[in-house]
């Protein structure tokens, strides 16, 4: 059973990561300060030891000796014993332990230390310690060392997710500049081979337009390849940040888009958590590859699940070796273009799990979806071919 002291200490951790709009260097601020006063020490400090130095990177001390900033020799610090075993070290008193000599206690005349290592993807990011000038009066108790210890791995996950963040962000730079690249380099020349080949059928006699109209038919085709290989380059990682957002709308929005022909219904409609611009690639996709493979007369059905929804058409149903490996990691998607490779990484950027069912026409189930409201709201809408009302 844990005692009071121990819960105090888990309602603070609890507190610091609650609120997701404090920026990290706050909440680090925060950490370091809770620290030390739960411990009743004099002194809290956030080290970086990556380059083989102690810098301060955060410091209840503001000014002078180890305020944020400073450097120093890691050789000389208590944390270098920390670095090295990445394990928690608790010294109440270190004239009266087996550190008594330690070059620690004379180079910076700390009598008491507390410290456990950051970890940041598996390596030693640096250490978080609380020491004083005095010894303390009692050794740290468990509980207090376990509160240490959960408090640097909380801190080395926040920096670990801001590293990634970072990470993700130069990787959207870069994608951004192939896709500008890309949109130049292949587009411009598209549309003025398309120009040129329109010109030229609208000149020459009827047999020969039909082998133009073949060309502009490829054109179009290479067109969509472009479309759907930078959709694939920019929306391939885990979807972020996600609202809420209507199932039935986004579906809604993505039919007008594509403009098939057929029928959309929308049998039954919620609020679900997502990326509403990739969920709405997902729909499109899906209408397009109804659009193009079940003729005209398909009816395409939306409904709400009460852990995720579903798009039936009534169509032929996907041949069963491509709807098998769907959503498996081995999904190839040659002779189908890449729609439905486009829909398995929308899928699978929102961590939800993905089935296909084509014993009766067409059905991709979706499940795992986050919920934004509970009701599933039962009010079918259909939408007639190409928006038509």
């Amino acid at each position: 059973m844990e005692t009071p002291e121990a819960e105090s200490y888990f309602r603070d951790l609890y507190e610091l990561g609650f609120d997701p709009s404090i920026p990290l260097e706050e909440k680090i601020t925060q950490a370091i300060s809770v620290g030390r006063d739960r411990l009743s020490v004099q002194y809290g400090v956030l080290s970086y030891t990556g380059e083989g130095e102690y810098e301060v990177i955060g410091s209840t001390i503001e000014s002078g000796d180890y305020a944020a900033g400073t450097v120093y020799d890691v050789d000389t610090t208590w944390c270098r014993h920390v670095i090295d075993s990445q394990e928690i070290l608790a010294v109440a008193d270190a004239g009266d332990s087996q550190y008594r000599d330690d070059i620690a206690r004379e180079e910076t005349n700390l009598q008491c230390y507390i410290g456990a290592p950051i970890l940041v993807d598996g390596e030693v990011y640096g250490t978080l310690c609380y020491s004083g000038n005095e010894p303390r009066e009692a050794p740290f108790t468990d509980d207090e060392k376990r509160f240490v210890r959960l408090l640097s791995r909380w801190i080395g996950y926040e920096l670990e997710r801001e590293k990634h963040y970072a990470t993700l962000d130069a990787q959207n730079e870069r994608l951004d500049e192939f896709a500008g690249v890309l949109t130049h380099d292949l587009r411009n020349p598209l549309t003025a081979a398309r120009g040129y080949t329109e010109l030229v059928s609208e000149r020459v006699a009827d047999d020969d337009a039909e082998h133009l109209k073949t060309a502009l038919a490829s054109l179009d085709r290479m067109e969509t390849l472009i479309t759907e290989t930078l959709a694939l380059a920019r929306d391939g990682a885990d979807v972020g940040e996600r609202d809420a957002v209507q199932l039935g709308t986004v579906a809604e929005s993505a039919w007008a888009t594509v403009q098939p022909e057929g029928t959309l219904v929308v049998e039954s409609d919620r609020e679900i958590s997502a990326d509403r611009t990739r969920l709405q690639q997902l729909f499109e996709n899906l209408f397009r590859n109804a659009d193009e493979h079940c003729g005209d007369t398909v009816t395409v059905t939306v409904r709400a699940r009460a852990d995720g929804f579903s798009v039936t058409d009534d169509g032929p149903g996907l041949p069963a070796d491509i709807a098998g490996s769907l959503f498996d990691g081995n999904f190839d998607a040659d002779g189908l273009g890449l729609g439905l490779l486009i829909v398995e990484r929308v899928v699978s950027g929102h961590g939800w799990d993905g089935q296909v069912d084509v014993e009766n026409g067409t059905q991709f189930t979706f499940t795992g979806v986050g919920n934004a409201a509970n009701t599933v709201q039962q009010s079918p809408v259909t939408t007639p071919a190409n928006g038509d009302s």
